[in-house]
């Protein structure tokens, strides 16, 4: 992919989180200088979703992002958050010291807007805050994508032992069934490992596929 191709997925991607509407070529020309016409920004986005980078919803004129979409800008967001220099010491990484999981996880859930979970299998100990958060972000377009969110919600626990394996060292993110901590397909995960003392404690945001991915891959790796 070429980078003004990537430039205009990412644009695509990141309007689609901001406003929830379907992006058209007409509205990335208006808000970004490519250096082409809009019709030129039109093949590019049939492209995009010719590769399954985007999609038309119904007759819209616009697309969205698909998984594998998401799955690319997420990607590029882990690499460029690689460069940037960590932020100091905040309170969040203090209460993480701490172990005060009730405060970290209500802090966290509170910054972010999501649901929070920490997991110290060690202890076969977790924690969850902020499903009200979660909630709230969720487009609920059927009782069946309800139903998905609660199973996920209840059965957690029985899943996060593998979690810690799949993340390993550094953050990662998840969309859709591929996390192994949720099975929702309206969800995505993104989590870390830490380590605390003699323990490794796995912390992650759970939250809608619309969410402010850049905003918690900082927040999570400056833990």
């Amino acid at each position: 992919m070429t980078e003004r191709t990537a430039q205009i997925l990412e644009a695509a991607i990141q309007e689609f989180i901001n406003t929830g509407e379907p992006v058209s070529s007409g509205l990335l020309y208006e808000h970004y200088d490519f250096g082409i016409k809009p019709a030129m920004i039109r093949l590019e986005l049939d492209e995009l979703e010719e590769r399954g980078f985007l999609e038309q919803p119904h007759h819209s004129a616009g697309r969205v992002p698909t998984n594998r979409g998401y799955e690319y800008f997420t990607g590029r967001l882990l690499e460029n958050s690689l460069k940037e220099h960590a932020a100091k010491k905040n309170d969040l990484h203090r209460l993480l010291e701490e172990r005060a999981w009730p405060d970290l996880l209500s802090e966290l859930s509170a910054q972010l807007g999501l649901l929070s979970v920490a997991a110290d299998l060690a202890r076969e100990a977790v924690y969850k805050a902020g499903l009200e958060q979660l909630i709230d972000r969720l487009d609920w377009q059927d009782q069946n994508g309800i139903r998905s969110v609660i199973h996920d919600f209840e059965g957690m626990e029985k899943r996060l032992q593998r979690s810690a394996e799949m993340i390993g060292k550094g953050t990662q993110v998840f969309i859709g069934r591929k996390s192994p901590v949720t099975q929702s397909e309206s969800l995505s995960v993104i989590g870390g490992n830490y380590t605390i003392g003699d323990a490794t404690i796995s912390i992650f945001a759970i939250g809608p596929k619309r969410m402010d991915y850049k905003k918690v891959i900082r927040i999570l790796r400056n833990l």
